[in-house]
């Protein structure tokens, strides 16, 4: 097994543990030890999500920068940049600490809360710093579990924690921060035995591109991550607390789409990085369509498995968490994963190659349009419009991204197995929604529906598809 296919492979182990740790808490543990008050779930996830938003400005785009950068540079450099890295780093959190007091001093809010929102802020941040330097060396397995297990348990402790003391959730945010803060302590140690021996010299480094590289990417990387965390707020905004936990529940069963394609577009960064320094485009091409091709294939698989059986899903919730919307979001949300996969790695191209800064013009058109759309769709089809929005504004970023991919580099991930493989997506939609369409009951309708799926599909990854081969590129 090549060196990619191995690192997907336990990057999706780790993913798959991630959302099965995750949907237990989300479909589960939340709805039944704050059974009578979704609002508390809802607040939660809109504190991780403002906690997002500024962690992704707080690196300054160092950890896209150090991927990229790494393997052009010297030993000195590298020494000098991860340096510089740190340096940054550190005032921007210093930065982070003084706003979050200037807000607790004239602001009306709670110091706890606040204080460990910081906290987790702080540990995001500054975790993927030393992350990256890891996936640099192609050590990505550990700080994945920490990103997708790791913090999943954190929720179930505090979560259980509440249960049993029966404190209301006074000590959940004290569980969530600390735990943050022990994740950012972990990776630190991992990371270790290769950070470089500091320097306070940086006169080897061209500090201009690099920064300004950093603050294109910082943007351009991050820019899914600000969208689905700008959702969240706004319907808190808009809506209240109760739909965002509406809104994540249905969020979070869909996005399980596009877990194996973080898993592989995490292993393909080095690859590609060090393609483009050796300006080898055509093993560039290569890697952009066995991505694409595998992408598709399992996107589209996953979310028509997961829209035949939602609705199994949804009846488990108790009373207070279900919402009518919540099948239409769990589609929408789905049907976007499974367009942001099946374009393979054309942001990863943009971010790695001398073009980055449309990739940031492209990120920062995604995040205007989500605002507007949102802005638009949420008083008018509530949770349902943010997920619409979420699939108009994904949909156009990609195709943008794919043009100037296309446009730049002469290179496209599409080919006849990734033809044939939409095809097959589309007859088995279209089945799929006729079924839905005859309301037949849901016992029907899962046994019919779950047969199209291993009829249509089983033909096609029976045939002439080559699914290992489309990840062993390296080996």
């Amino acid at each position: 097994m090549g060196i990619v296919a191995k690192q997907s492979f336990f990057n999706s182990i780790n993913a798959y543990l991630g959302v099965g740790i995750g949907a237990f808490n989300t479909l589960i543990l939340f709805p039944q030890v704050f059974a009578d008050n979704p609002e508390f779930m809802g607040q939660v996830n809109t504190l991780l999500a403002v906690a997002t938003i500024f962690s992704t400005f707080s690196h300054l785009g160092v950890p896209v920068s150090l991927v990229t950068y790494f393997p052009r540079f010297s030993a000195l450099q590298q020494k000098q940049f991860f340096s510089l890295a740190l340096v940054l780093n550190i005032a921007s959190s210093i930065l982070l600490l003084i706003g979050a007091f200037a807000y607790y001093r004239w602001g009306d809010v709670d110091g706890q809360r606040l204080a460990m929102g910081l906290l987790i802020t702080l540990g995001m941040g500054l975790f993927e710093v030393f992350a990256s330097l890891s996936q640099h060396y192609r050590l990505v397995i550990f700080p994945q579990f920490l990103k997708n297990v790791y913090r999943r348990i954190i929720i179930v402790l505090a979560l259980a924690w509440t249960y049993f003391q029966g404190d209301g959730g006074e000590q959940f945010y004290v569980i969530l921060g600390w735990g943050y803060a022990l994740q950012l302590l972990l990776v630190i140690v991992y990371a270790l035995p290769k950070i470089p021996a500091l320097s306070l010299r940086f006169d080897a480094l061209d500090i201009k591109d690099i920064l300004s590289y950093g603050l294109f990417i910082m943007l351009a990387s991050g820019s899914i991550l600000l969208v689905n965390s700008l959702d969240v707020l706004m319907i808190s905004q808009m809506l209240g607390d109760a739909p965002v936990a509406f809104y994540r529940i249905a969020f979070f069963i869909g996005s399980v789409v596009l877990v194996p394609v973080n898993a592989i577009l995490v292993s393909l960064r080095p690859f590609i990085s060090k393609a483009w320094a050796d300006q080898n485009l055509s093993e560039i091409e290569k890697l952009y369509r066995k991505s694409a091709q595998a992408q598709l294939l399992i996107t589209s698989g996953l979310f028509l498995l997961i829209w035949i059986n939602v609705d199994v899903a949804l009846v488990l919730l108790p009373p207070t968490y279900q919402d009518p919307s919540a099948s239409m979001v769990v589609f929408l949300v789905g049907l976007t994963q499974v367009v942001t996969g099946a374009t393979g790695a054309n942001g990863l191209i943009l971010t790695i190659s001398n073009k980055q800064r449309y990739n940031f013009y492209s990120g920062l058109f995604l995040i205007v349009f989500t605002v507007v759309s949102n802005y638009i769709l949420i008083p008018i089809y509530g949770i349902s419009g943010a997920a619409g929005a979420s699939i108009l504004a994904i949909g156009s970023f990609n195709f943008i991204k794919y043009y100037l991919v296309k446009r730049f580099y002469k290179i496209s991930p599409f080919g006849p197995v990734f033809f044939r493989t939409l095809v097959y997506f589309l007859i088995v939609l279209s089945l799929i929604a006729i079924l839905k369409y005859f309301a037949l009951s849901m016992l029907w309708t899962l046994i019919l529906g779950n047969l199209i799926f291993a009829l249509f599909y089983g033909i096609l990854t029976k045939g002439k598809m080559d699914f290992k081969g489309m990840l062993k590129n390296k080996g």
